[in-house]
């Protein structure tokens, strides 16, 4: 099961990195879990990060548009 991962796509976008194997869908079907939850779950947690990612871009800039210290690396976080 740790093969099932995720990683980042062009566009910032968090997808699963494979299909899930039989293997995998009989282990998960013994836990109660079905490769549709599989991809719920990865499509949540792919929103999650989007949206933290839009938040720390957020943040960022708003951070560098308040600094006007003379030195920059004062505003540096």
């Amino acid at each position: 099961l740790e093969k099932i991962e995720m990683v980042r796509r062009s566009g910032g976008r968090y997808r699963l990195d494979h299909a899930v194997t039989k293997r995998q869908r009989t282990i998960l079907a013994a836990l109660g879990i079905s490769e549709d939850n599989i991809r719920e779950i990865a499509a949540d947690i792919g929103n999650r990060l989007a949206e933290a990612d839009k938040l720390q871009t957020k943040k960022h800039n708003d951070s560098t548009e308040e600094c006007d210290a003379e030195d920059e690396t004062d505003c540096l976080d």
